[in-house]
């Protein structure tokens, strides 16, 4: 089966001034990131803020150009497509953005906003798209009544859902959903990730779902993806990642998470702080890594097979725990 989205060794640098990360002419927000996503599946993103999760997002929409690498979508090249290709294939995948306060024009009417990019990319005939407003509002847990109020009459779930509505109306087969419930209540979270699951059974859609919270991502995603500073260092299955972590970043995030349960192993505790000065063939992690030892300073980053053949670590020291983790 044809993957319906594959990063290919994404490297995104910024030109700075002063802060430097393995580079000699910026700062490497992104480096080396890989990973596919299969039709129906939905893939998480986690990691902090600042690990470079966005940016990717940023750079799979063709919103960001690349440094390097290459973005395919249904087997497509795309991060290299012209303009008016490009345009052709935008309603097959769309993106939720986190902050739906600045994504949902002020001036603008619920109606009109969904209206807007059906009329654009001709999605269905001018006669019809008063309908399919209502269908999806109803889809999304809204009444036909909102169609002629403005985006601050609403609250912030109400406006994610109104986002989500908008990224449906061009019946894409991907949604790409960057932070989607970081900004609400704990509450809202629940019902909102509630409705993208039954969108996506309903929609036969795919995912791709970042966010820094853990229990999110564990709630909704097949597979996940565990960033640290703008390169990926853990990939497997869900339940894989959380019942034997393989990294020491990825088991230290999962610890940082307040547990009634216990634990026969020590928890995970990374010391010290993130430090830009690290050079190039070194783990970004072996300064603040209790498990480091001098084999971590002939870092290779090519990514360790465990046990799991989706089950993949940057961390061959970790590989001799895994069974104990």
């Amino acid at each position: 089966m044809t993957p319906i989205l594959e990063a290919k060794h994404l490297v995104k640098t910024f030109a700075t001034t002063g802060r430097q990360l393995f580079s000699s002419n910026g700062f490497t927000a992104v480096r080396n990131v890989s990973f596919t996503v299969m039709p129906g599946e939905i893939f998480g993103i986690v990691g902090e803020s600042g690990s470079g999760k966005s940016t990717v997002a940023r750079m799979l929409m063709c919103l960001e150009p690349l440094t390097e690498g290459e973005v395919h979508f249904d087997g497509n090249r795309i991060d290299n497509m012209s303009p008016q290709k490009l345009r052709s294939l935008r309603p097959q995948f769309q993106m939720v953005f986190q902050d739906s306060g600045t994504t949902l024009n002020p001036r603008k009417r619920i109606g009109d906003i969904l209206r807007e990019p059906m009329l654009h990319h001709g999605i269905c005939p001018p006669e019809e798209i008063d309908e399919r407003i209502d269908t999806l509002l109803a889809d999304v847990g809204l009444g036909t009544n909102v169609r002629n109020r403005y985006p601050h009459e609403f609250s912030g779930g109400q406006r994610q859902r109104i986002c989500i509505a908008r990224a449906l109306s061009l019946s894409p087969r991907l949604l790409i959903l960057d932070e989607p419930v970081s900004a609400l209540d704990v509450s809202i979270q629940a019902q909102i990730l509630n409705l993208l699951q039954e969108l996506q059974e309903k929609n036969n859609l795919t995912y791709l779902f970042i966010s820094h919270g853990l229990g999110a991502v564990r709630y909704i995603s097949h597979r996940i993806a565990v960033m640290y500073r703008g390169e990926i260092v853990e990939t497997g299955n869900c339940e894989d990642i959380f019942s034997h972590p393989a990294h020491p970043y990825t088991r230290a995030l999962i610890d940082a998470v307040p547990s009634v349960e216990t634990s026969i192993r020590p928890k995970m505790m990374l010391q010290g702080e993130i430090n830009d000065s690290i050079r190039e063939g070194t783990c970004p992690l072996l300064h603040r890594c209790p498990m480091a030892g001098p084999r971590c300073s002939s870092y290779t980053g090519e990514p360790i097979t465990l046990s799991e053949p989706s089950h993949i670590s940057l961390c061959t020291r970790a590989l001799e725990d895994t069974a104990d983790a």
